[in-house]
């Protein structure tokens, strides 16, 4: 179990905020490869879990996420329009 979410990210949990490949060079495995080599240099400073934001409707993002092993967490996104 992780702590409480509170003003930051516990030290175990990386985060991916943004991610992207040039359109000439999508289809190509290259976001694979980033992946792979940012979660390796993650676990090698502790991380053990990385979290990001998905828009439902974007397939195409999670199907990439899905194909990398990610699944449903445990958080739901809440938002207020104000």
């Amino acid at each position: 179990m992780c702590a409480k979410f509170r003003y930051d990210v516990p030290e175990n949990i990386g985060r991916i905020d943004t991610i992207g490949v040039d359109p000439d060079y999508q289809r190509k495995g290259i976001a694979k490869i980033l992946f792979r080599e940012m979660a390796n240099n993650l676990k090698k400073v502790g991380v053990d879990t990385i979290i990001t934001f998905v828009t439902r409707r974007d397939w195409i993002l999670l199907k990439f996420f899905n194909s990398m092993g990610f699944q449903k967490g445990d958080m739901i996104n809440l938002e207020l329009d104000i």
